[in-house]
């Protein structure tokens, strides 16, 4: 699945990852920002991971769940979206 940033992020999953980033400020960050510059570890994956699961009924493919993936917040966002359908956010 190839990765293409949006700028388009939905205020539901910018919540979402807020609460696994510690070191963003507030709720604003850019898609191309580095997960890992704002606090993403392993762990965290690991936890964000699951959240994203729980909140948006999905189920990331193993094949997915990569440092590309987790790498900026807009190529989350793409893949969460696609599995989601962005369609279903009201905010978009």
């Amino acid at each position: 699945m190839e990765i293409t940033l949006t700028t388009n992020i939905p205020v539901a999953f910018r919540k979402t990852l807020l609460a696994h980033l510690p070191y963003a400020d507030g709720a604003e960050f850019a898609a191309t920002d580095d997960l890992a510059a704002l606090g993403l570890n392993s762990m965290g994956v690991v936890q964000l991971l699951t959240d994203l699961e729980e909140t948006f009924g999905l189920e990331l493919p193993d094949e997915l769940i990569t440092e590309e993936t987790f790498g900026t917040v807009g190529s989350l966002w793409d893949v969460v979206g696609r599995l989601v359908g962005a369609d279903r956010f009201a905010d978009v």
